[in-house]
């Protein structure tokens, strides 16, 4: 299972992350030189599960809180179906704290928990006054049955409470059962000395093992109502940020790649599949929820798993 963070900038996300599993998410040397997460981070949590009596592993994405980097969010959130938004306790909701909410509400995520995080800073009575707006914001929202933590990542208060609660949100589980073939959304691409083309990315359904062959679909393609493959073979496989001969939906997953491709073919929101698309569909149907008026014809930012593209909408009516 995969839970991405959503939250306004310096509110904690990255610092609550390392708290839980011990691991900083930010990785780009800008971003630990700045204190602020600008792409997207990766950690991974290793606990012995109640069900199944073996270790399993969650994994968390970490996205960035800034609204400059918004697209970077939603490519790690679009992935996922579980989401902890984090707010911190001596500033309650921010500006992306609402923004970041309402993309969880569209999203129509699987279960939300939120995080009041630094609560170090604060007294018991200060805590109370921003779980209360939240309760009532959530109820507003949608969100009937909101899960509400207290932390702090410098003390360790409440850490092991909400471990605990992910770990049950996590054995708890369901996995689908999809019938479409494995699918990865590809959010990294980069070399490994001595092994050569690593991919990474969201598995969204099917299972894969090492020796299998994917077919590689180019987004920026797609645009141009291209459906071209390439095909590719897993050399190597990790899974929920461990060495793993095999991965299923709902991973963090890696894979070290041979065929006909390079790094510079690579690009977010290309995709990695089982079944390769024998048409390209650039218009669909949807029942549309809009928070403010819309026009015909209007252009918008459409965001599928960890890409975007610019669309239009018509209005049927």
């Amino acid at each position: 299972m995969i839970i991405a963070t959503a939250g306004h900038v310096d509110h904690g996300k990255t610092h609550l992350l390392q708290a839980l599993t011990g691991t900083n998410a930010d990785r780009l040397p800008e971003e630990q030189k700045r204190g602020l997460t600008i792409d997207l981070g990766y950690a991974f949590m290793p606990y012995l599960s109640a069900t199944t009596q073996q270790q399993e592993t969650l994994g968390f994405i970490d996205v960035p809180g800034h609204e400059k980097f918004l697209s970077n969010m939603l490519a790690g959130i679009g992935t996922a179906h579980h989401a902890m938004l984090i707010v911190a306790g001596d500033e309650g909701m921010m500006a992306q704290s609402y923004e970041h909410l309402a993309i969880l509400r569209l999203l129509a995520m699987d279960s939300l928990t939120v995080v009041i995080t630094k609560s170090d800073l604060t007294t018991v009575e200060q805590q109370q006054q921003p779980e209360a707006q939240l309760t009532q914001l959530l109820f507003q929202q949608g969100f009937t049955e909101p899960q509400i933590f207290h932390c702090s990542a410098i003390t360790g208060d409440g850490i092991d409470t909400l471990k605990q609660h992910l770990i049950a949100l996590c054995d708890n589980e369901k996995q689908q059962q999809e019938q479409q073939g494995f699918r990865l959304a590809i959010d990294r691409a980069f070399h490994v000395k001595g092994a050569g083309l690593v991919v990474t990315g969201t598995a969204l359904s099917g299972n894969i093992a090492v020796g299998d062959s994917l077919q590689f679909v180019s987004h920026h393609k797609l645009k141009q109502g291209q459906a071209q493959t390439k095909t590719v073979r897993i050399k190597g496989l990790h899974a929920q940020g461990k060495t793993a001969q095999t991965a299923t939906e709902n991973q963090r997953v890696a894979m070290n790649i041979v065929g006909d491709i390079d790094k510079q073919d690579l690009n977010r929101g290309d995709w990695l599949v089982e079944i390769a698309p024998n048409t390209v569909i650039n218009r669909v149907a949807v029942a549309l929820t809009a928070n403010t008026d819309i026009k015909h014809w209007q252009t918008v930012q459409v965001f599928h798993a960890a890409t975007h593209t610019t669309g239009r909408i018509a209005l049927l009516g």
